[in-house]
């Protein structure tokens, strides 16, 4: 039995709806969940004069809210939007205690430092002040609930007073912490709480949504599913949604046993010992199969041969250094299945690419399987990976969604788009710039929104497989791009100007310890080479070409919702 959901009701079916969204509002197929693009949607939406298109606008606005209720935008747009329901009267209620809070990069800056007796002196005595709290709390949510464990946020509730109006919010709240830490059963709990505080059904899609994502992870398939079909007939527009329930009624394929011969696994490394030796016994206890293992140690000085001359190692506590590391989890695998090569010096990372295509053993394979030195793999990811490629033969690359390896669970890399060049100067100044790669997750917390399958401009170079024969005709990776930064979206982009574009696969989740390159650039040195390779991207890619790439990526992107839909509706007849 489904709560009331209070969103518009619409006029017509999911089908024919995308077919009245996309010569309207085309971007609406590319995803929902980046904040500043779905504002966008949210508000070209709701000034249209057609009444199904006006309906989505304000879901959206809706939904947009519940994902995230202490965020003031968009508590405004939903208080003027549905300001005769129930709920945006309690968003209109909320905005003024949501007003004359602290600098939100203030604070920022004070969660991300992680000082935890800074963040209780300077933060939890203003969440105790009835008439500010919840401005302060608001800014500092998001920080909160990504310190690694439940116990700040959970006292952050504890120390704001809260009205009785606003007792639904905290125990919205409450249940987003228990989705992101606590065990599954305990979690459904919260979200029963949260039904029974929430008389009016505030939070009634979010809620469903989460119990439907709890009893996937339960294993109760059948019930995750009706939940989730029960959302989507309530919101038809909402993308992900659709995509994410069409995956579950119809599995994307997992490639035999036998394809994994066709694979070539790739890891390089320098200087990570450790982490090198976590991610091969990760790979050893899944499907790898008959898949070949190369190990490159790129010039690295760790170890007892770390260039110090003090033999301190690089904390593993046995001396070992990332060349023998590998060579000694070479026995984790089959007799001759994993060979280690190991370079006198460090070549960055396209270099090294480029060396591990070049070995006989990637030349004669179909699919070259990169893997980044510090993940942690699922136990079938290869089978999928391989079956998503096997089944799209003009693909170039397929690609999974990265998450962070620690909790809570954080969203670094998915369903990457790409948006039509602007050639508007956005991170270096006078610098027209054409390559505006759409980032759908935006960094946000994994609540399973991205698990789907789908066309894609660019995949997550930290785990991706690469067809041999479209190496071979475009080329590996550009040295240009060394030591590291855009080599990956440089390759995948000229693939997709060849006409061989990306796959995701983000039903396929693989953790990664350490953030990106690019998050970690710190200091004017690192940050010069990030812009002085984004300077080389936009260099090679011509406005044209872009151009093409982005139209073309849309065009997929509605054949493929077209479809789904189409079999979605068989399935609900």
């Amino acid at each position: 039995m489904f709560r009331p959901l209070g969103f518009p009701a619409l006029t017509i079916a999911p089908l024919a709806l995308a077919d009245k969204l996309r010569p309207v509002l085309p971007q609406w197929a590319m995803g929902l969940e980046e904040p500043g693009l779905a504002r966008y949607l949210c508000l070209a939406a709701l000034g249209s004069p057609d009444a199904d298109l006006c309906a989505c606008g304000a879901g959206l606005a809706l939904w947009s809210w519940q994902r995230a209720p202490l965020d003031p935008r968009r508590a405004e747009v939903l208080a003027q939007t549905l300001a005769a329901t129930p709920t945006g009267r309690f968003a209109a209620a909320l905005l003024p205690r949501l007003a004359g809070g602290p600098d939100p990069d203030e604070v920022a800056a004070l969660l991300a430092g992680g000082d935890m007796g800074l963040i209780l002196r300077i933060l939890f005595p203003r969440l105790g002040n009835a008439a500010t709290g919840l401005a302060w709390l608001a800014p500092a949510w998001d920080g909160l609930l990504r310190q690694g464990a439940a116990n700040l946020p959970l006292a952050a509730l504890d120390a704001c007073a809260w009205p009785q109006e606003f007792l639904p919010l905290r125990a919205r709240l409450l249940a987003e912490v228990e989705f992101l830490y606590a065990p599954p059963q305990q979690a459904l709990a919260a979200l029963a709480a949260l039904a029974e505080a929430d008389a009016f059904g505030l939070f009634a899609a979010w809620e469903q949504y989460l119990r439907a994502e709890l009893l996937l992870r339960l294993g109760e398939a059948q019930a995750g599913r009706e939940a989730l079909a029960g959302l989507f007939a309530a919101l038809p527009w909402h993308a992900h949604l659709g995509l994410k329930l069409h995956d579950l009624l119809l599995p994307p394929p997992v490639a035999p046993a036998q394809a994994t011969r066709r694979a070539v696994i790739l890891v390089y490394s320098w200087n990570k010992a450790a982490l090198t030796r976590q991610t091969l016994e990760s790979l050893a206890r899944t499907d790898y199969g008959d898949a070949r293992i190369l190990a490159l140690d790129n010039g690295s000085t760790d170890g007892t041969t770390d260039g110090t001359g003090d033999g301190t190692g690089d904390g593993t506590g046995n001396g070992e250094g990332t060349g023998e590391v590998m060579e000694a989890c070479a026995g984790l695998f089959p007799p001759g299945a994993m060979r280690v090569i190991r370079l006198p010096v460090n070549v960055g990372a396209p270099a090294a690419r480029n060396w591990l295509l070049s070995q006989p053993e990637v030349q004669e394979a179909q699919f070259a399987v990169f893997l980044d030195d510090d993940v942690l793999l699922p136990p079938r990811w290869l089978g999928r990976l391989l079956g998503e490629a096997l089944a799209h033969p003009e693909a170039g690359a397929a690609g999974c969604r990265i998450v962070s390896a620690t909790p809570p669970p954080c969203l670094q890399s998915a369903d990457y788009q790409l948006f039509a060049p602007t050639g508007q100067a956005r991170s270096i100044r006078e610098l027209p710039e054409h390559v505006n790669v759409f980032d759908n997750c935006a960094g946000a917390l994994d609540m399973g929104l991205f698990a789907y399958a789908r066309p894609a401009t660019h995949v997550s170079g930290c785990c991706h497989a690469l067809r041999v024969d479209v190496l071979r005709e475009l080329g590996g990776f550009d040295i240009r791009f060394s030591p590291t930064q855009f080599d990956d979206l440089d390759r995948d982009l000229r693939s997709a100007e060849a006409g061989r574009p990306a796959r995701y696969a983000g039903d396929v989740a693989i953790a990664h310890v350490q953030h990106s390159s690019l998050a970690k650039a710190k200091g004017p040195a690192a940050m010069g080479q990030v812009f002085g390779n984004k300077i080389k991207l936009e260099g090679k890619h011509g406005r044209e070409d872009v151009d093409r790439v982005f139209r073309s990526g849309l065009a997929a992107l509605w054949a493929d919702v077209d479809r789904k839909w189409r079999a979605l509706a068989r399935f609900a007849g």
